[in-house]
């Protein structure tokens, strides 16, 4: 079944919100906390530690919420709406510099943190889990990702590439560096909340009606410890989770990395950081309709791992020559943005398939907890990546008040732009060889499930290699 164009545009929308605020946050916390804020890198690496860890607890209890509760809008729609304007209103407050004490400094921004990350996994869970129930067909859920990613793609334009714009112009008309940066998070953050919370508008779930006869489960935790127990268990998941966690370290660790390397190795002014961004989001957006089109005749994990190999050899080449001309980060650009679109894109529709392998196994219709493992890898990968970066440019000596770093300093810093994330992509490939869903093992799952839910007994043996 093929969704019409109005369902995937909107599902695509909320991609902006979803794009603007985690790239915001994530690529710029731990410069605001440390430059802005004049937090210690150490320490600002852990409090960005601690609201990842926050995030992981409160993506645990949401996908599991969602799951159980069922409305006359449906089971995932009212989640977004419900969140999306508290979630601008403390990425605001987050980017707020505070002056008190170090103890109450640190303390308001972890708080901050963690509320921020509360209300981006109250939207954020729902919705990844939403896209596995508006379409079941293999190649459609990467049709979708294809709409998410493009829009993707513009939110983090919004929430990487315009901040370093929007704070550059406001400190020339005169507001200070603080100020630049509360202005700029309060923009960000009303663009995440508008897209949120009108893409969700904008889809009519065809199971609002079903949803809406059926009464919400009595949940416990207890029950809840049970459900995941049952889908981490599946060797299916445990390859997955293990490839996004792997990558995403990685990932962490470049995109928090990435505006040091531009400023302090490259020596780029803010416009032209501002412009290599956008360089490569521009080169990520071209891959989105080739990723989509290969799909169609290879399977997802070979796309994965042909585009994610190219990534992380070309990482591993321009850490070795450690160039920084222009020509370099475009072709730089190029290898990166490959793997990076691979990940973004064929990731997601790729869990979407385990929700019905878990189906399978265990006979129970639970997305939201199959879909928030992932948010789960991201919220570990996130602060594992965070301090790992936090504690080698303490370890390098980086000093924040320093127009110019000392040699061991780009040195690591070099490192954390290529070398070290390459290394973690590198074992999400070897994760994703071992992940044995297909296009054709996929429809057999859902052949399978048709089958039973017809009254015939389904012959477990016959899928021993997935669960």
């Amino acid at each position: 079944m093929k969704l019409n164009f109005k369902t995937k545009f909107s599902y695509g929308l909320i991609g902006i919100g979803d794009a603007a605020s985690y790239s915001f946050v994530g690529g710029f916390l731990l410069f605001f906390l440390i430059t802005i804020a004049g937090i210690n890198p150490g320490i600002a690496g852990t409090i960005a530690a601690i609201g990842a860890v926050w995030d992981t607890i409160s993506s645990t209890f949401v996908g599991y919420i969602s799951d159980g509760v069922n409305t006359r809008f449906g089971k995932r729609k009212p989640f977004l709406l419900i969140s999306s304007f508290p979630l601008a209103i403390f990425m605001s407050l987050l980017f707020t510099a505070v002056e008190a004490s170090g103890f109450v400094r640190i303390a308001y921004y972890v708080v901050m943190l963690m509320l921020f990350w509360t209300f981006f996994s109250l939207f954020f869970i729902p919705y990844l889990a939403w896209g596995a129930e508006l379409v079941r067909d293999y190649h459609e859920r990467t049709v979708i990702r294809a709409y998410t990613s493009f829009f993707n793609l513009v939110g983090i334009s919004i929430g990487i590439v315009l901040p370093v714009i929007i704070v550059d112009t406001l400190m020339g008309w005169g507001n200070s560096a603080s100020q630049s940066w509360l202005y700029t998070g309060m923009f960000c953050g009303a663009v995440s909340a508008l897209t949120i919370f009108f893409g969700a508008l904008g889809i009519k779930d065809k199971h609002e009606i079903e949803y809406s006869e059926k009464k919400s489960k009595h949940l416990s935790i207890p029950d809840m410890l049970r459900n995941y127990r049952e889908i981490i268990k599946l060797r299916t998941v445990k390859f997955i989770i293990a490839a996004s966690v792997f990558y995403l370290i990685g990932y962490a660790v470049f995109f928090a990395n990435r505006i040091y390397f531009l400023t302090y190795n490259a020596g780029l002014p803010a416009p032209h950081i501002a412009a290599v961004i956008f360089m490569m989001t521009f080169t990520s957006a071209m891959f989105v309709p080739v990723i989509t089109a290969l799909n169609k005749r290879f399977d997802k994990k070979d796309i994965f791992i042909f585009g994610l190999g190219i990534s992380v050899s070309g990482m591993i080449v321009f850490g070795l020559v450690s160039a920084t001309s222009l020509q370099a980060l475009i072709l730089f650009a190029l290898a990166y943005c490959l793997g990076g679109m691979c990940y973004w894109q064929l990731m997601p529709a790729m869990i979407y398939d385990v929700c019905e392998v878990d189906q399978l196994a265990n006979n129970k219709e639970r997305a939201g907890l199959v879909i928030s493992l992932q948010s789960l890898a991201e919220s570990v990968s996130n602060a594992a990546g965070l301090q790992l970066l936090g504690i080698i440019l303490q370890f390098a000596g980086f000093n924040e008040g320093a127009e110019v770093q000392a040699a061991n300093t780009l040195t690591w810093i070099s490192l954390s732009f290529s070398i070290i994330p390459a290394a973690f992509m590198g074992l999400a490939i070897v994760m994703i060889i071992k992940y044995p869903i297909t296009k054709k093992t996929h429809n057999r799952v859902l052949d399978a499930l048709d089958r039973r839910n017809g009254g015939e007994a389904i012959d477990m043996t016959e899928f021993k290699n997935l669960i």
